[in-house]
């Protein structure tokens, strides 16, 4: 069974923004699919619209739950869920793999001196 699962890794906030404390703007997240022992992935940086001040949820009051709704609220999910199927389609049955080519042996550098030591034993006696 596929399971989808998000995780926020970070929240960018201003100190201060229109007299009110801790605004969050920027969430980082990470949303995945696993499905047996198969999990593939994806993350970003979604930007959070201005705070209403009547509204306003400061940081330390902040849920998971919240900000996986403001996430889902403004990202093309059915786009996203998509992608991770095709991801995980491509890990359980690859259509492209890379391969690398044998390597050729390569000798070793004969040291100068051994050459030198060929070429006086190679030379006839005068």
């Amino acid at each position: 069974m596929a399971n989808y699962k998000w995780v926020i890794n970070a929240v960018d906030c201003y100190t201060t923004k229109n007299g009110l404390e801790k605004v969050a703007y920027n969430v980082h997240w990470s949303y995945f699919l696993t499905e047996g022992e198969h999990s593939v992935s994806m993350i970003g940086v979604k930007s959070i619209s201005e705070p209403d001040p009547e509204n306003f949820i400061a940081f330390e009051d902040l849920t998971e739950e919240t900000v996986i709704g403001w996430l889902e609220a403004s990202m093309e999910m059915e786009m996203m869920q998509e992608n991770l199927n095709n991801q995980l389609a491509d890990k359980i049955a690859p259509k492209v793999v890379t391969l690398q080519l044998v390597k050729p042996v390569v000798e070793e550098v004969v040291e100068e001196e051994a050459v030198e030591e060929e070429i006086a034993e190679a030379e006839p006696e005068a």
